[in-house]
Formats: C-alpha cells, structure tokens, sequence
C-alpha cells in the first residue's frame, strides 16, 4: 500500500488554460479510455514547449484525494464543439498544489507522455530521465550507434520551409546516402492520428532522397544491437547502388 501511496502519475498539460484548471481548480482529467490501470497517489505535470517559460519541464505536483467519472461537455461547457465533448474522462480531484523543489527539465528532449515514477525521485531530479528506470529510448540507441560507430547526428534539424521543418532522431549523412532513424514510443506512436501523421513525414522525408527507419520501443529495448546492425545494412545498401564503397573504420559518432 506504501508502494502505491508514493507512486506518482506524471501527467502532460498542453494549454495553459489547462494549467489554470489545475492550478485553481484543483483537478486534472484523462479520457476515459486512456487512463492508467495502476493506482498511484501523486500527480505530476509535465508542461510542453508552448506553455512558455516553464515549457519542457515539470514544475508542479500534488497528491490525489478523490476521482470522479465526468462527460468533457460537463467540465469545459464553453467547448461544446470539442470533438470528444460528450466523452467522459476520468477527473482527479488534487489536493494543495506544491512546487516541485527544483524545476524538472526536458533536456534530453523526450517525447513525454503518461507514465510513473516514486515521490522521492520527483523531489531529487532535474532531468525527465533521472525519473524512470529506463533510460529514453534515444539514449539507448545513440550508445549502441557509438558502441558500432556508426556516425549518427542527433535531433537533427530538416528544415522544409521558412516557418516548419522536421527534427530527426537520429540522422546518418555518409557519402550519398541519407538515413533517417526514429525511435518510436508506443504509447505516443500508437495513435490512430499519430500514426496518420507519421506516414505523410515518412513519405515526405523519402520524396526528399531519404531511407527512413522506425524501430518500436520493445525492439529497441529488446535488441538494440539488432536494431543499429539493420541500420548499416541499408547504409551499405544505399551506398552499393550509388556505386560507393561503405568504410566503416573512417567514421566517428557525433552526437
């Protein structure tokens, strides 16, 4: 029961009238139908990048004391059109709002979604990653791509017009080949609308002359060095129809 009382539910705030809501109102809401089997007794909040200065970071916490069952419409009434307004969510009444001591950044730039940690690791981390167990996926396959050096630029920016562009995992530039790897959270990945959205960049980054590869979090977890030996594979592939021959002894791995 202690176990579970310590658990904390770290949980994603996308608007800043969603943290008002929480802030004032003391409650925080998951649709129904996503909500953690596990029980736990803290929530904490992890803000995305447009939520301002405090944006890739948690900052906040508070202890669960009561849920409820509530159609979204019965929440939000002044979002009536909302497409998921008569769904109901799961509705976490909180206690006192605290601070956490020391603000928990985002620097390794994890893709954040739901998941659990313990109170005493929220209250003596900086760092998203010093919460979990498991290291982020990103992390795991750089260290392999290092471990077989094979040079890999990390969160590397592709910019497609003046005001978008994408941000790959990782990405292997050697001779004329381009290869894009993308660690893919199954949680977040598994969306039907996220799914959409990975096929129209999939298609748009191999319009652009570049070999993508997607590996699933249980892979990467599983067999990592299976994962990066199915990365060189393709380089050498790329390269063998270019006509240029693969000299792995010359690269380095940058990260």
């Amino acid at each position: 029961m202690n176990e579970v009382k310590e658990r904390v539910l770290i949980g994603v705030v996308r608007r800043k009238k969603d943290l008002r809501i929480i802030l004032k109102e003391h409650y925080y809401r998951i649709p129904l139908r996503r909500c953690p089997v596990q029980r736990f007794g803290y929530l904490a909040f992890y803000e995305v990048s447009r939520l301002g200065e405090e944006g890739k970071s948690i900052n906040y916490y508070a202890r669960l004391k009561t849920k409820s069952e509530v159609r979204r419409i019965e929440l939000l009434p002044d979002e009536p059109e909302h497409p998921r307004a008569e769904e109901i969510y799961h509705v976490y009444h909180l206690g006192r709002i605290q601070r956490t001591p020391k603000r928990i950044e985002n620097r390794s730039r994890r893709r954040v979604s739901f998941g659990f940690t313990t109170r005493e690791k929220l209250l003596h981390s900086e760092e998203i990653s010093q919460l979990f167990d498991i290291p982020p996926l990103e992390d795991i396959m750089a260290k392999e791509l290092k471990r077989q050096k094979i040079q890999a630029y990390r969160e590397y920016p592709l910019r497609l017009a003046k005001t978008y562009r994408y941000r790959l995992d990782f990405a292997i530039i050697y001779q004329k080949s381009k290869i894009a790897v993308e660690c893919d959270n199954e949680k977040w990945h598994g969306r039907p609308s996220q799914k959409q959205k990975d096929r129209i960049r999939d298609n748009t980054l191999r319009r652009m002359g570049w070999t993508v590869l997607r590996f699933k979090g249980k892979e990467i977890l599983k067999n990592v060095s299976g994962c990066v030996d199915r990365v060189e594979k393709a380089l050498k592939r790329n390269l063998l129809t270019k006509g240029v021959e693969y000299d792995k002894l010359q690269r380095n791995t940058k990260e």
